[in-house]
């Protein structure tokens, strides 16, 4: 018996290891699913010229929603994004505090509940998804932010990978108005699959441009695009199951000597069962 123990031991162990290496590393799209994402995303901007300080920060809380519309032959799934709630708070140079909340709309800011609740319960984006995460077509919103940053936070390898494996993707950020006039400028993230746990994988990202612009005016919008972090993907249900993305970058001497820019940025996105 304690043989035969042993042998079944073990027979599990190699199962579940091959499982890991060969699973389905593909988003898994079905019509009529609905996926719901709680994003919260905190920012601080801090910027000192001729030993002044000027400071802003922002807090958003909102529940994203995705609904698969359609799934063609080739498995590219329609998904429609949607904002259900949200709750966005922001602190201006003075100090003062802007507030905007869907669900108590009578308590939020009147200039920014006059901005912000035409994005509740709206479709604000309809794109084309592969299996591997990639926006095959945007039929609604701007192309340009899709292919900087993937709908659901990365993109898979066209092959199935085992823990300490690494895939890169390759493309472009557009500065679009207001940070620039629509610069382009050639950026990678590098993904490595740092550990696969049951069906769950955990996925490390950076992002870096392929060459910085010299001049450091031209190089603060693109701080707020160089994110890295983590995201874990279940693997079994082929569906992001959270992510967190952080940018803490610092520049000196933009404006002059003495003079420093301090972006930093925590985005992070779990799924609600």
């Amino acid at each position: 018996m304690r043989k035969l123990g042993v042998a079944v031991l073990v027979t599990l162990t190699l199962t579940g290891a091959a499982s890991a290496q060969t699973a389905d590393w593909r988003f898994h799209w079905q019509q009529g699913q609905m996926f719901h994402y709680r994003v919260q995303h905190s920012t601080d901007v801090a910027e000192v010229i001729n030993g002044s300080k000027v400071q802003t920060k922002s807090k958003i809380d909102l529940m994203k929603r995705w609904e698969v519309v359609a799934v063609d032959a080739q498995g590219i799934a329609t998904l429609n994004m949607s904002i259900t709630q949200m709750r966005n708070e922001q602190t201006r140079p003075s100090g003062d505090v802007m507030l905007f909340d869907s669900q108590a709309p009578d308590k939020s800011t009147p200039e920014l509940r006059e901005q912000m609740s035409k994005f509740i319960g709206k479709t604000l984006a309809v794109l084309r998804v592969d299996g591997q995460g990639k926006v095959v077509e945007v039929k609604q919103g701007v192309a340009s932010r899709y292919e900087a940053e993937p709908p659901l936070a990365f993109t898979l390898p066209p092959n199935p990978v085992q823990a300490g494996q690494t895939w890169q993707r390759d493309y472009t950020i557009t500065l679009d108005p207001p940070q620039g006039t629509g610069e382009k400028h050639a950026a990678k993230q590098q993904y490595v699959c740092s550990k696969i746990d049951g069906s769950l994988a955990t996925v490390s990202i950076t992002t870096g441009l392929t060459q910085m612009p010299e001049s450091k005016m031209e190089q603060l919008p693109l701080l707020q695009k160089l994110t890295e972090g983590e995201v874990i993907f279940d693997l079994n249900r082929g569906r992001l199951q959270s992510a967190r993305l952080v940018i803490n970058r610092h520049i000196e001497g933009h404006q002059g000597a003495g003079s420093t820019y301090h972006f930093q940025s925590v985005y992070t996105e779990q799924i609600v069962e």
